[in-house]
């Protein structure tokens, strides 16, 4: 009986002690934060603005810092859905986070739907027009050739089911990687002022709208086929024909998409034949 008594004061003495506990943490809480997030750190300083790295955080994983820990991977999702970056956060100490911020590096500049978007090596798109790509280096993508994408062609995002600005495509990077490869070792990069990817006959093939001699504006055309292990052999006999790319007619449309023939056509011709049907008609 004795020992009952005893364990049943024990057992109260412990249960006063954890509510004191708790009562002491809680108004250690209350007057000193003790379990608030209290620094966050950024690596390089000051790349994001802070009220997206503060304002970010739900208020009550804010005032619960081991909550913002366990749920860190939210917290990087949704700042990377919104700004072209990708973030890391590790814990520096109690209650503090350094955030690793890495601005994405777009590879090529994109035109597609009416607009014109980056694309980065990881397959990450977003608009050209974002008033955060400050916070990116596109000098390498905006040297290169336009890569336009063609509405025949697969849609390369799903604008209905995004949220946010940087939306992942489903854009072939190795296949458009292999065309800009290409036209760098055939010399033509200089040149090109679109790479058109489309569809001929259900079949996929590549435009390249050339620079019109002088000028900004589309001159020459050249259809190839999707392959770009393929295309040497069509450049070469081209440049048979023509010589330098800056010799060709502005006007001139090429087909090397056939395997034993290159077709010919005179898009300027084109133009003329339609002007005057048109004019026969009034």
């Amino acid at each position: 009986m004795g020992r009952f008594r005893r364990r049943r004061r024990l057992k109260k003495f412990l249960i006063i002690l954890c509510a004191l506990a708790a009562g002491l943490l809680a108004a250690a809480e209350a007057r000193f934060a003790v379990s608030r997030v209290s620094l966050i750190e950024q690596d390089p300083l000051d790349a994001l603005p802070q009220y997206v790295v503060w304002g970010t955080i739900p208020s009550e994983r804010e005032r619960f810092w081991p909550s913002f820990w366990l749920h860190r991977r939210e917290y990087k999702e949704l700042i990377e859905a919104y700004y072209p970056v990708e973030i890391d956060v590790s814990l520096k100490g109690w209650g503090k986070f350094l955030v690793g911020v890495r601005p994405l590096v777009p590879v090529y500049r994109v035109y597609w739907g009416g607009r014109f978007w980056y694309l980065s090596a990881e397959g990450k798109l977003w608009l050209a027009s974002l008033a955060e790509n400050r916070l990116i280096d596109r000098g390498g993508a905006d040297k290169l050739p336009v890569l336009a994408w063609s509405s025949d062609r697969a849609t390369p995002i799903d604008m209905a089911g995004s949220e946010g600005n940087v939306f992942h495509s489903s854009l072939p990077i190795a296949l458009i990687s292999r065309w800009y490869s290409q036209l760098g070792a055939l010399k033509l990069t200089p040149y090109v002022r679109y790479v058109q990817a489309g569809v001929k006959e259900g079949t996929p093939v590549v435009r390249l709208i050339l620079y019109r001699p002088g000028t900004k504006d589309n001159g020459a055309q050249v259809l190839l086929p999707d392959d770009a292990g393929r295309w040497a052999e069509s450049v070469l006999a081209v440049r048979k024909l023509y010589g330098a790319p800056e010799n060709m007619p502005p006007d001139i449309f090429i087909d090397c998409t056939y395997k034993d023939k290159i077709l010919l056509r005179n898009t300027g011709t084109d133009k003329k034949e339609e002007k005057k049907a048109e004019s026969g008609k009034k």
